[in-house]
């Protein structure tokens, strides 16, 4: 079946590997915006404890540095068949969380899901969007497709948080709900054809575990400007993962809200924010650098964890509306923030082929993933959430800065180079 789903000829025309990526991308929204209550239910459902709780959210960053493997896997072969076995295993291991009840079994799940699927599906697409797209259109064609992925996304959320609320233990039919969506999303990517320039066999060798490692080291003592904007950004990441443990456990145990209200907050009002100004994004994306790009964007984010400071000191009526106006702020942050996450690899890496440098990017996401919940844990438990919440927002106020100082490094030293984008 694999075989016959994978064997599509490469020379599709552009028009039907746009759509088959979009549909993708429409389906996974459904997974992501799913996948958002994680925390909730572990804390709501399970009782998980705080500490179960950050471990929860460590888990995705510290599983995406399987991508170096995976970008070693896939560099120079088709990667179909490697997104339908992996992408069908991982999303069989979301399902069977239809049995749910132990905070063990959820973190088990979220294990597998982030090792087969987010390490490989970033590089999958990545690869795509390089192979498939001319750079002065990357931007637009992911703004879309995430436009779609983020109608979904809005929708799922609202309907799974009110689902939630009123079905007793509705929490167990979201996982399948989560299977069905991924699945479709798995046959949608796993038939978008990739170049093939490699006839090697993949073996387990001492050089398949150490290389991607040693080239991820010499990329970065060859574009000294990679790892200066790769530093300015990981300020902004230690902030953010900082509040992953963090914001679960105020929205529920300080503000008091339900499954629903998460749901309309985390879910819908903030991903129509990134619906309405995502695309507007792709498009400067596609005129500016992604320096100029992170300095508007890491600003932005300053003004999220101070909204729901303020939230607390209200009740009722108001403070639902001060929180649902703090993520519409972050919402309209975030869906800058994607398009640059995603894309400025693939700016850096001009004609080279941006496996390696996504791999960076992801690995780095992993290497602040080990400490930066624990940070926020060790924060929060010794002064409190709200302190936590400041402390994150003071963080991305000075990634901002660093974001301007680096490239002003890069001129400089002389090391400055046009990053914007050339039609192709």
């Amino acid at each position: 079946m694999i075989k016959r789903i994978a064997a599509i000829p490469f020379n599709l025309p552009i028009p039907t590997v746009k759509w088959r990526y979009i549909a993708y991308v429409a389906l996974m929204g459904g997974v992501g915006g799913l996948l958002g209550f994680g925390e909730v239910i572990g804390r709501k459902s399970l009782s998980a404890s705080p500490l179960s709780i950050t471990l929860l959210t460590m888990i995705a960053p510290l599983a995406a540095s399987s991508s170096l493997w995976w970008a070693r896997l896939l560099t120079g072969r088709d990667q179909r068949k490697f997104v339908l076995i992996f992408g069908l295993a991982g999303f069989a291991a979301v399902a069977s969380g239809f049995g749910l009840s132990t905070v063990a079994h959820l973190l088990i799940i979220w294990l597998l899901y982030h090792l087969f699927i987010n390490g490989l599906f970033g590089q999958a697409e990545n690869r795509i969007l390089q192979q498939h797209f001319p750079s002065n259109e990357t931007g637009q064609t992911y703004g879309l497709a995430q436009t779609a992925g983020m109608l979904v996304t809005a929708f799922v959320t609202y309907s799974a948080g009110l689902y939630m609320d009123h079905i007793p233990n509705g929490y167990r039919h979201i996982f399948l709900a989560i299977a069905a969506f991924g699945i479709g999303g798995v046959l949608f990517l796993g038939t978008i054809p990739t170049n093939r320039s490699s006839g090697k066999k993949l073996y387990l060798t001492k050089e398949f575990l150490y290389s991607p490692l040693t080239d991820m080291i010499k990329l970065l003592k060859a574009r000294p400007d990679f790892l200066r904007f790769e530093t300015a950004f990981m300020c902004y990441g230690v902030a953010f993962m900082m509040l992953l443990p963090v914001v679960p456990l105020y929205l529920v145990d300080d503000l008091k809200f339900s499954y629903q209200q998460i749901g309309l907050a985390r879910g819908t009002i903030y991903t129509f924010a990134m619906i309405m100004t995502v695309q507007m994004f792709g498009r400067l994306f596609d005129r500016t650098t992604p320096h100029r790009m992170g300095i508007i964007i890491f600003l932005l984010l300053t003004l999220y964890p101070l909204g729901l400071l303020l939230a607390l000191q209200f009740e009722g009526i108001v403070r639902q509306v001060l929180v649902y106006i703090s993520f519409a702020v972050f919402g309209i942050a975030m869906s800058g923030l994607v398009v640059l996450w995603n894309l400025s690899s693939i700016r850096f890496s001009g004609g080279e082929d941006s496996n390696i440098y996504q791999s960076v990017h992801v690995f780095a996401t992993s290497i602040r993933g080990s400490f930066a919940p624990l940070v926020g844990l060790t924060v929060m438990s010794l002064f409190g959430r709200p302190t936590a919440l400041l402390v994150s927002a003071c963080m991305w106020g000075l990634a901002s800065f660093l974001m301007g100082y680096v490239r002003h490094i890069d001129i400089k030293k002389g090391d400055f180079r046009s990053l914007r984008a050339l039609k192709r």
